[in-house]
């Protein structure tokens, strides 16, 4: 049921909560109550000014809307109360306030007594991580793609987004994020981004006007509140960390996995505007994520490569971090597989679940026939709407496409992979990764770029994607103008022209979904992680084998697809016969209408 939090607020405390449906002289605000959480101002005198002097640390509280006292005497306990300062105790109310509102550990089905037999659907990085973690935990698996086995010499267009991408994939501790607005001054222009064109600053590369799932999609994001955005990102990084370990042991468990996969250690962040670089600064210095940062004329000594960069330079960081070359790798993975006993189905599209009457999962349609399993894992990416139909992950996932390109890593060659920020460019954000052609010469592989295309990833406006392509090669113009030139007359820039379309949810959380089977047995929904399924493929992985021994992980809990729809629609949860009962008055006597 719906949460109130109270407290004194203040204007940093008002830029954390105000979400955009009220003014900001109102005094006694609340966000939308129609959401599981309000906020109400306790503090006499007029909303919006700093808290008084002297009055550093706060209390805040959170109570159930119906449980809320109409007087001291029925005062009930609060679910929790924060004493700290005004914003901290403020987002640490309202993280205890959003946990009471998510889906209970009920709508997790975790199997007591689990069989080995489990089929796979998808075979894109992530899952095939995935299958290597329950080989190893003693499962027997099938793996099944709609696609051609990735390690044939097909054109790029006729696989999935791993293979059909650029060869190149990086990790870093923020690779997976949250890009939701988390200010009342960010939001006109972030709320926007999924409505707007490339000319604009956004990401609409749609050939068709919006579906009203597209419409109901973005309006979602556009509606999640600075304060769950904050908490969103935190549980999202969380993710990463646990992955940079994982990333760790796997390499010191199976150096094997990453020899001859074009592994290379540390990550080079360069910046083009110095407000940006600071922010980046002390957001990655509070992770523990700084190696050492680096001033304009330190960047070209350090890395000569650089040298010919002809748009100005803030700075740069250095931060823990690797990219590897994704064909090669999961080529190495598929074969590991097959090794361990693994078969593989390629060019086998799946046409839809079969489930008892019941619920409960039983098999998967095929062309032809039925397949049944003790478990399944689905991972289909942004090609799932029909797989998924009747699911709880069913319209959560849509696509956002990005391009790739390739240069020639021209002497001096590039020493680490960068990540390159252009404040206000078509295409803020690249990553340059360092890779090898077929022919074993050293090549950048750069890739770029947001354009939402829907339910449907083919939807994509030819006008819109050669502006991503020129957006990027203008990138690639600006920090490397030999090699730019070069690929360009020879032609292999527009021939490595690449897209691939990324799994992303309105909520920018993954999704992790479990379903109980009729063999006893576990169906598990993973996807949507943005850019960052292969940065944290390997806690998914860690979910998911966790999932099938009937354990519990963070991941089934934070990742529930239903999360965000439960914050923003409680009613659609509460049992008919709890009637809806709003309180009559806060704490401080403001009256909630």
């Amino acid at each position: 049921m719906p949460i109130v939090v109270t407290g004194p607020v203040d204007r940093e405390v008002r830029d954390l909560v105000e979400d955009g449906t009220h003014p900001w002289d109102r005094p006694g605000f609340v966000t939308d109550a129609r959401r599981a959480v309000v906020v109400a101002d306790d503090r006499a005198g007029p909303a919006g000014e700093p808290a008084p002097a002297g009055r550093s640390l706060v209390t805040v509280r959170a109570f159930e809307a119906t449980a809320l006292p109409v007087g001291p005497a029925d005062a009930p306990p609060p679910l929790v109360e924060v004493i700290g300062s005004p914003a901290q105790a403020f987002l640490t109310a309202l993280r205890h306030a959003e946990r009471h509102c998510r889906p209970d550990g009920g709508q997790v089905a975790l199997p007591e007594s689990p069989g080995r037999d489990v089929v796979l659907v998808g075979a894109g990085v992530v899952n095939l991580l995935t299958a290597w973690q329950l080989v190893r935990a003693g499962h027997r698996l099938r793996i099944l793609d709609a696609r051609p086995d990735p390690r044939s010499a097909l054109h790029w267009t006729v696989y999935g987004c791993s293979r059909a991408g650029g060869d190149a994939r990086m990790f870093t501790l923020t690779e997976a994020d949250d890009y939701h607005a988390r200010s009342a001054a960010d939001r006109p222009f972030v709320n926007g981004v999924f409505r707007r064109s490339l000319d604009a600053r956004g990401w609409n590369v749609k050939a068709t006007p919006f579906t009203a799932a597209e419409e109901h999609w973005i309006a979602e994001f556009e509606a999640v509140p600075g304060w769950l955005a904050q908490i969103y990102h935190d549980d999202i990084i969380s993710f990463n960390q646990e992955s940079h370990t994982l990333w760790h042991v796997l390499r010191q468990e199976c150096p094997g996995l990453f020899r001859d996969v074009g592994y290379a250690p540390g990550i080079l962040r360069l910046y083009t505007d110095e407000a940006q670089l600071e922010q980046s600064l002390r957001r990655h210095a509070a992770l523990g994520a700084v190696r050492r940062v680096l001033d304009p004329e330190e960047l070209r000594r350090r890395h000569p490569g650089l040298a010919g960069a002809t748009d100005d330079l803030a700075g740069g960081l250095e931060v823990p971090g690797f990219t590897v070359n994704v064909h090669a790798f999961m080529a190495r993975l598929i074969s590991w597989l097959e090794r361990a006993g693994a078969v593989f189905r390629w060019s086998t599209p799946v046409e839809g679940l079969d489930r008892a009457d019941d619920g409960r999962l039983h098999g998967l349609r095929l062309p032809g026939e039925s397949l049944t399993a003790d478990s399944f894992v689905l991972s289909p990416g942004a090609y799932g709407r029909d797989l998924l139909a009747g699911t709880r992950s069913a319209g959560r996932i849509h696509g956002v496409l990005g391009v790739w390109m390739e240069l020639p890593d021209l002497a001096p060659e590039l020493r680490q992979s960068l990540k390159i920020a252009r404040r206000g460019h078509p295409t803020e954000d690249a990553n340059v990764t360092l890779a090898t052609d077929a022919h074993g010469r050293p090549v950048l592989v750069v890739g770029s770029g947001y354009g939402y295309t829907g339910e449907d990833p083919a939807d994509i406006d030819p006008a819109a994607l050669e502006g991503m392509f020129t957006a990027v090669e203008d990138t690639c113009r600006q920090f490397f103008p030999k090699a730019y030139a070069l690929a360009r007359a020879d032609g292999s820039l527009r021939r490595g022209r690449r897209v691939c379309v990324r799994p992303w949810t309105s909520a920018n959380l993954g999704v992790f979904e479990t379903m109980p089977t009729t063999a006893d047995g576990v169906g598990v929904i993973t996807g949507g992680h943005n850019t960052g399924g292969f940065a944290q493929a390997p806690s998914v992985a860690q979910a998911v084998v966790a999932a099938l021994k009937g354990r519990p992980h963070p991941m089934h809990e934070l990742y529930h697809p239903q999360r965000l729809d439960r914050f923003l629609r409680p009613a659609r949860y509460r049992p008919a016969a709890e009637p809806w009962r709003p309180p009559v008055a806060l704490p401080g006597g403001q009256v909630l209408r």
